[in-house]
């Protein structure tokens, strides 16, 4: 084969770790007799793009071109370079490859990709660090404190500014769609490269290696004894971004003796101004791989408090194999290999406080260093010549028969190289079924709903939100807009969330159904009332009239017409959608209720503060008055938990009505009324740990989603939730959160997180990885997309779907521009009747009562909002 290998750099210009991975594969895959020529910039003082080749002296040609002007983070033309693509593109048809793999692109650009797609090769792009969504290529911001993973959902300001950064992404990914494949040096940098938007049935899991020749011989470790200090070595150097001075700071929570630590490649003279060194730190020279092994004999634990993200680690690794604990932070690629208490401790980066804290546990702890030193888990270090293997055998399959043309490659599939079963839909619909879909072009999507307010953002405009992502044109519009049946003719699949059954919808369906080409009608609704068989199990129901009360089963009733007139039902939990097929014989698509880039952002500001001074504090935040009976769940647990911590408070937010338990503590008791959405992450932020409580083994409590969690997920505020489905789903229990059914379990799992300030920040950011990496914006849009191709699957197959025995109920409701007004765009409000506006659209009452009882005619939707208002005592 004919291989090109392209990097930013290489050696011996300049020499790192990512550096070598480029030129290890060049001369490997030249001495297997493939040729093998190399594109790389130069650092130094020629003129720009000046260009030269040379032979390195192993049967690869160099071709170089300086782009020392480029460096610069905040240089447009160090994201993109048309003059260093031209020549690229121009030396490349000299070269002729096969295969162009790219490895990093700064100074180069990312119209590298492009070029290479153009030349009829076929392309692989390696992203050894976050380049491609982080301009500083780290996720670390300039403050020096790591950014959001998912940078839409971040405010950080990289190298210029956010909307800057968006704009450069945006065009680095229309270049990145020339890749075949995307390889990743881990299986969490590959899901965080997935949820940025970078193609997962492209993403494949590559793990560097390193050649046998350059591993440490494990040296043999002198004996520690109980008096002997614990020794703690650093090797990241004077970078803050490997966190020199947050570990500097930390050191002040250790004792005075009892530990040393060894700051390899660090000169006194280059601390941080103003750093206070205790005399137990001492400034030892880089080693070098002829005395690592020994370097390491000679030390307990490797500290690495890296604030950057690390897409791989070799170091952690080496340290592990070579009989180390290694206390690490919560940055990726180090966490693969370290497991907290057993080979490790980890903790949350750029918490100074935290690592102190963890360090001082090794220093004060007897014997804790050496049982986890002594662990026993292995740590593999893969062996170079097996990733060439697997490169070598990629690029095969990509240009050979019977290769990566004909076969789906799937996200952490291991080595490239292999054989990989194709990608299924979330559904589990056979990928034939997806491919005829294909044909039904998804360009145009109309989301007609039914209710304001905070369901809608979830079920309305973050699916909106998500599918313009992917380039799909999106209208949410109210059911009663004039412009529905308008829109409803041009699209390409129709959605309808929350709407009760009007003659104008059936006739709207109808026209639809009529049109020559298949278009699907989805039904959503993300709560138990589209049975009315339910009636009993539905609290918070006895603040209505009798009269209101048979309005709300009517409206029930008219869901569930709307429903049988859909060809698929898209809920957000398992149980809904089993509930929804049980009760309708429609097939259901799974679609869970996920973050938002708006909500993301907000919870990002309130993030990147310190919580407001005051006393630990508990949070409930209802949203409606229909959550009493779910709080009585939690209550006992609450108050055993007050009277035991006189010095914390409960604050409860929205409507909610307590028990006589917490009458003793009612002057702890901060009592919040209802709050537009942008202002919620500001209060989670201040509140310790945050519960949700459900009654359990009941069908109503089953379908909900675990907003709650996600929501004190997203500022790091830790969660205690009913282990309900959605809950146990969303909760790794102890990890990223914490589950409880009984009294003791409630109380116990508070009282642990009010007393360990460190369980808190690191069950809340391990919370907020997990709800940006699960259920972040782009990852909801490939899951969006694949709900729509399967449903327009489901339409092409069987065709309209034919009526059942149930009876309609169908209200005349004609289309009116005033009662179908909503926000299509909802954003924070700038003036004081946005906000009136917003408060309204959030009012108790929308999640149930108001979503039937809105066809109440006699005084409007005003005078209804006023009359749900007065019921429920808000304001």
């Amino acid at each position: 084969m004919r291989v090109v290998q392209v990097s930013a750099h290489y050696p011996p210009n300049l020499v790192s770790g990512g550096t070598l991975v480029p030129q290890r594969v060049a001369r490997g895959l030249a001495a297997r007799g493939h040729h093998v020529s190399v594109y790389a910039g130069h650092l130094d003082e020629r003129r720009p793009l000046d260009t030269w080749t040379e032979e390195d002296g192993h049967g690869v040609r160099v071709r170089w071109i300086a782009t020392t002007p480029w460096t610069a983070w905040s240089d447009p033309r160090n994201s993109l370079n048309p003059e260093v693509t031209a020549d690229f593109e121009e030396w490349l048809a000299g070269e002729c490859p096969d295969v162009v793999h790219l490895h990093s692109l700064q100074t180069l650009g990312a119209g590298l990709v492009s070029a290479a797609h153009r030349s009829g090769a076929k392309v692989v792009v390696t992203m050894h660090d976050f380049w491609w969504s982080c301009a500083r290529q780290f996720l670390a911001a300039p403050d020096m404190r790591p950014c959001s993973l998912v940078v839409d959902c971040g405010t950080c300001p990289c190298a210029v500014d956010h909307a800057w950064l968006q704009r450069r992404n945006a065009a680095l990914h229309e270049h990145l769609s020339g890749a075949d494949v995307v390889l990743a040096p881990s299986a969490s940098a590959a899901r965080v490269l997935a949820a940025n938007g970078v193609d997962p049935s492209r993403v494949v899991v590559d793990e560097n290696g390193v050649p046998a020749s350059d591993l440490p011989p494990v040296a043999e470790r002198a004996p520690a004894s109980a008096d002997t200090p614990v020794r703690l070595m650093f090797a990241g150097g004077p970078d803050p971004m490997k966190g020199l001075p947050v570990l500097l700071e930390s050191l002040a929570a250790l004792p005075a003796s009892g530990w040393t630590l060894d700051l390899y490649g660090v000169r006194r003279d280059t601390l941080p101004h103003g750093a206070r060194v205790p005399g137990t730190v001492r400034f030892p020279p880089a080693y070098d791989r002829t005395t690592v092994a020994d370097v390491m004999a000679a030390h307990d634990v490797l500290v690495l408090p890296s604030v950057m993200r690390e897409s791989h680690s070799i170091v952690t690794r080496e340290a592990l194999a070579a009989g180390m604990a290694v206390v690490c932070t919560d940055t990726l690629g180090p966490e693969e290999v370290v497991e907290d208490g057993v080979n490790g401790l980890v903790v949350p980066a750029a918490d100074a406080e935290s690592l102190g804290a963890a360090l001082a546990r090794l220093v004060s702890e007897p014997g804790l260093a050496g049982r986890l030193r002594d662990s026993g888990k292995a740590v593999a270090i893969r062996d170079f010549e097996d990733q060439l293997d697997g490169l070598e055998s990629l690029y095969a399959d990509l240009v050979g028969p019977g290769g990566a043309e004909e076969e789906d490659v799937v996200a952490g599939s291991g080595a490239p190289g292999g054989r990989r079963e194709q990608a299924m839909s979330p559904d589990g619909l056979d990928p034939a079924a997806l491919d005829a879909a294909e044909a039904a072009l998804l360009r145009r999507v109309l989301v007609v709903v039914g209710i304001r307010g905070a369901a809608l953002r979830y079920r309305g405009f973050l699916p909106a939100e998500a599918l313009r992502l992917r380039g799909v044109h999106v209208d949410v519009l109210h059911y009663r807009d004039p412009q529905v049946p308008v829109l409803a003719a041009d699209a390409d699949a129709l959605v309808l969330y929350r709407v009760p059954a009007t003659s104008q919808i059936v006739d709207m369906v109808a026209d639809v159904r009529a049109r020559p080409r298949p278009v699907p009608v989805l039904f959503d609704i993300d709560d138990l009332i589209f049975d009315p068989a339910l009636e009993g199990e539905v609290h918070g129901l006895d603040v209505l009239s009798p009269e209101e009360h048979a309005l709300w089963w009517r409206g029930v009733a008219r869901y569930r017409t709307t429903m049988e007139l859909a060809d698929a039902y898209v809920g957000s939990t398992e149980r809904l959608c089993e509930h929804a097929t049980r009760t309708t014989g429609l097939p259901a698509f799974r679609f869970a209720n996920g973050v938002g880039i708006d909500l993301a952002q907000q919870s990002d500001l309130a993030r990147r503060r310190e919580r407001t001074p005051g006393p630990l504090r508990i949070g409930y935040f209802s949203g409606t008055n229909t959550h009493d009976a779910d709080w009585a769940v939690v209550e006992p647990a609450v108050a055993r938990v007050l009277a035991e911590r006189p010095d914390v408070e409960l604050w409860i937010g929205g409507f909610l009505t307590t028990g006589a338990a917490l009458e003793p503590f009612e002057h702890r008791i901060r009592r919040l009324p209802m709050l537009p959405w942008y202002e919620l992450p500001g209060r989670l932020r201040d509140v310790d740990v945050n519960l949700a409580p459900l009654v359990l083994e009941n069908t109503f409590n089953e379908a909900k989603s675990a907003i709650k969690w996600l929501e004190a997920a997203l500022v790091e505020t830790p969660t205690v939730a009913s282990p309900t489905q959605p809950f146990r789903e969303s909760v790794d229990d102890g990890r990223t959160g914490f589950l409880a059914t009984t009294e003791d379990a409630w109380a116990d799992a508070i009282g642990a997180l009010l007393d360990d300030a460190l369980l808190r920040r690191r069950v809340g950011a391990a919370a907020r990885r997990e709800a940006l990496l699960s259920w972040g914006p782009h990852s909801q849009a490939d899951v969006y997309l694949g709900v729509l191709r399967s449903a327009a699957a489901v339409r092409r197959e069987h065709g309209p779907r034919q009526r059942t025995s149930w009876e309609p109920v169908v209200d005349d409701e004609p289309f009116d521009a005033a009662e179908g007004w909503i926000d299509v765009h909802p954003g924070i409000p700038t003036d004081g009747r946005a906000a009136l506006a917003s408060r309204v659209a959030g009012l108790p009452g929308g999640r149930y009562a108001v979503a039937a009882v809105r066809v109440l005619r006699a005084g409007g939707p005003g005078a209804l909002a006023r009359k749900v208002v007065a019921k429920v005592g808000g304001r």
